[in-house]
C-alpha cells in the first residue's frame, strides 16, 4: 500500500526525500523554510507527518506541541505452530491484552501488547518484556514457542485523547498536522490523507463536520 501510494505520489510530481534530518525550521513571511542534511527546502505549508517525532517537529517549527506521545510495541515471529497452513486462522487476543498472536505470511506473529512510553527514538524490541510476553502466550497454547525467528519493535504514538489529529493547526493554519495514528497508521492512512488533501486545497470533505471537528488539532486549543 505504501508503494503503491508513493508510486501516485511521484507520477503526480512529488519528490521523495529521504535521510533528511531537519535542523532547522522558520516561518519567513507566507513561506516556511527547512533547513536539512539534504538541502533546504520551503514551501506556502508545513504538513507534519513525523509519527514520534510530531510534537519535536512543531517545536522546531515554533509551533505548540500537543502532547503526541510515542508508545513501544514489541513483536515476535514464529514458525507455523506444528508446520500447519495458517490461511484463515484468525487474530487472537490474551484475556486483559496480555498478548495477542496473528497469521502473517506464513507465521505466527506474536506481541506482548506492552504500551511502554518512550522518547521518539529507531525502538527495538525489548528482550525481557518479550520474552515475558511470549510466556504469557505459551500458557494458552500446546506448541512449545523456541527461538523467535526475527524481533523487532515499533512506536505507536497517541494523543491526549487516543484519536487522530488531522487538520489546521488552531495558532498557525498552514501547519497541518497527521498525527496519533496510535496502532491504525495503515488502516486509517487511505481516509486520513485523502480528508488533509481536501484540508490543503480548500475542498468541502465528505466526512460530517462533526467527525472533522472531532479528528482537528483545534480540539486542544
Amino acid at each position: 500500500m505504501v508503494q503503491d501510494f508513493a508510486k501516485a505520489a511521484r507520477a503526480n510530481g512529488a519528490e521523495i526525500v529521504t535521510g533528511a534530518r531537519v535542523s532547522k525550521i522558520e516561518k519567513l513571511g507566507a513561506r516556511w523554510m527547512m533547513a536539512t542534511e539534504a538541502g533546504d527546502f520551503e514551501g506556502k505549508t508545513l504538513i507534519n507527518a513525523a509519527g514520534a517525532w510530531a510534537d519535536q517537529v512543531a517545536r522546531l517549527a515554533g509551533v505548540k506541541a500537543l502532547g503526541i506521545q510515542p508508545y513501544r510495541r514489541s513483536f515476535a515471529q514464529l514458525s507455523a505452530p506444528g508446520g500447519h497452513d495458517m490461511t484463515g486462522w484468525p487474530f487472537v487476543d490474551g484475556v486483559g491484552e496480555a498478548w495477542y498472536a496473528k497469521p502473517s505470511a506464513g507465521k505466527m506473529l506474536v506481541s506482548p501488547s506492552e504500551e511502554d512510553a518512550m522518547d521518539p527514538f529507531d525502538a527495538y524490541a525489548d528482550d525481557m518484556v518479550l520474552a515475558e510476553g511470549l510466556a504469557r502466550y505459551q500458557e494458552m497454547v500446546t506448541e512449545p514457542v523456541t527461538r523467535p525467528e526475527t524481533t523487532w519493535a515499533g512506536l505507536r504514538s497517541f494523543a491526549p485523547d487516543r484519536a487522530l489529529v488531522l487538520g489546521r493547526d488552531a495558532a498557525e493554519p498552514e501547519f497541518i498536522w497527521c498525527a496519533g495514528q496510535g496502532g491504525y497508521g495503515f488502516q486509517t492512512a487511505p481516509a486520513a490523507s485523502q480528508l488533509l488533501a481536501y484540508v490543503v486545497a480548500g475542498r468541502p470533505s465528505e466526512l460530517e463536520p462533526e467527525t472533522i471537528k472531532a479528528l482537528s488539532p483545534r480540539r486542544f486549543s
